[in-house]
């Protein structure tokens, strides 16, 4: 009889929901099939369910882990930079031509919020704390000014603003025309 460690049941459900996460990002919520997932985590379909109750519940997990990421890279640059700089850089790499192109990295937000909306109430629940995690944080380094309020709902706008601009950069095909449209929102975001 084989003898796992204490956390391995932790640390298996740990490499399924980082796999999750990882697919999610670049084939979308519907991109993702349970047996696809157990196999890259080196286990069997029939696993899945000691691990968890169902399909969504290991969605909302994975939508979790891209939100926690998101948040991490915040306070890892707030950290080195200050909150300044930090809100600086996020928005310089938010509305980048790396992170249009690389689905691999980044922010979650203009992959996931169309089909959140389509998803099961568990996910939707998982995609609104995310954002509102996230908003929280980079509320945190927002500036405070007679002009902007600041705090989590100018976070908020601000993630709206970006993602919407991302999201469309993204469906032009015109690389040009695309580059154009981020250098633009790019600088009208940094300017308000």
């Amino acid at each position: 009889m084989t003898r796992y460690s204490a956390d391995h049941k932790q640390k298996t459900r740990e490499a399924i929901v980082e796999a999750a996460a990882e697919r999610i990002r670049t084939q979308g919520l519907e991109g993702l099939g349970v047996a696809a997932i157990m196999a890259e985590a080196g286990l069997t379909h029939g696993g899945f369910y000691a691990h968890f109750p169902s399909r969504d519940a290991l969605l909302a997990a994975a939508i979790g882990r891209l939100f926690d990421k998101a948040i991490d890279g915040l306070e890892r640059a707030e950290a080195k930079y200050g909150a300044e700089e930090a809100l600086q850089r996020y928005v310089d790499f938010y509305l980048s031509p790396r992170h249009r192109d690389d689905m691999t990295i980044g922010c979650p937000i203009p992959s996931l919020a169309g089909e959140a909306r389509r998803s099961a109430d568990e996910v939707k629940e998982a995609f609104d704390s995310g954002l509102d995690r996230l908003a929280a944080r980079l509320g945190k380094l927002m500036p405070r000014n007679a002009k902007v309020a600041g705090g989590k709902k100018a976070a908020m706008a601000l993630l709206g603003e970006m993602a919407g601009a991302l999201t469309v950069a993204r469906a032009i095909t015109d690389a040009k025309q695309s580059n154009a449209l981020l250098s633009a929102a790019r600088k009208g975001v940094l300017a308000g």
